[in-house]
């Protein structure tokens, strides 16, 4: 990472709180959402797994509006020792006060929807199985993901 890069993803930590208290994120609108998907008993019962479905990246600009499910149809159990993640949640309480944000997960798959970002990725402890994708302020960043004591740590 770059300078200008730390510079500015800072900068927009530092200046985070202030915009989401003068625009407030709006919550995705529609059932779809909110409603958890039942998933298959084992993986041999799954009939559509993580895999299969194409990995989503961070539209050029960020999306404005909420945009469709990216796991919607799998049916793959979550991972052993994966914390189910699954849901809106919004953050009542310190600086990120009214930040929302949308998971989804199916496997060792993780899909966190938020602030105009889609950050898709496996949590297999793998560069190449996690997150490439623009960061706070705009940087690109690259992270691996993996489970670990019942918690989602990305590196």
């Amino acid at each position: 990472m770059r300078i200008g890069d730390v510079v500015k993803a800072l900068g927009s930590m530092a200046a985070a709180p202030l915009r989401v208290r003068r625009q407030p994120p709006q919550p995705p609108v529609g059932s779809e959402h909110y409603l958890l998907p039942e998933l298959a008993a084992n993986l041999e019962s799954a009939t559509t797994k993580a895999v299969d479905l194409p990995i989503v990246r961070t539209p050029p600009g960020r999306w404005r509006e909420w945009p469709p499910l990216v796991l919607a149809g799998c049916d793959e159990p979550l991972s052993d020792g994966a914390p189910d993640l699954r849901g809106v949640w919004q953050v009542y309480r310190r600086p990120l006060k009214g930040h929302i944000e949308r998971n989804e997960q199916a496997g060792n798959r993780v899909v966190i929807t938020a602030a105009g970002i889609i950050h898709d990725m496996f949590a297999d402890g793998t560069l190449d199985g996690g997150v490439r994708d623009e960061g706070v302020g705009g940087a690109q960043i690259e992270m691996a993901a993996r489970f670990e004591d019942g918690r989602l740590n990305l590196y």
